[in-house]
């Protein structure tokens, strides 16, 4: 009976990661779409503007992990965005293949 409910219970943990690891992302309706071109911290080039990064802003990696500034190595990315009333950086998404494609960049 216990590995009968052992199995049941690693199975059912097993479903709820799947679930949990096929879950699409949902960005704010504020969010907007860009290209992120260049980055040197604590700059961001996305389309033709040049942002500074705000003071807390997250920036949350494919994985939907949240990566530290000084530490993101890449130069060009797909993201969505989201500036302060100040007119920095507050949240980026770097997107997936996937994702980029299901939120064209606006003409």
């Amino acid at each position: 009976m216990q590995k009968f409910l052992f199995a049941f219970v690693a199975a059912m943990l097993a479903l709820a990661w799947a679930t949990q690891a096929c879950a699409e992302r949902v960005f704010p309706e504020q969010a907007k779409r860009g290209d992120m071109t260049a980055y040197t911290y604590p700059s961001m080039t996305i389309g033709d503007n040049v942002y500074r990064l705000a003071a807390g802003s997250h920036i949350v990696n494919q994985h939907n992990l949240i990566v530290m500034p000084a530490s993101l190595q890449i130069q060009s990315a797909p993201v969505m965005y989201i500036l302060d009333t100040g007119g920095d950086l507050s949240r980026i998404w770097l997107l997936t293949n996937d994702e980029a494609a299901l939120h064209p960049l606006p003409k």
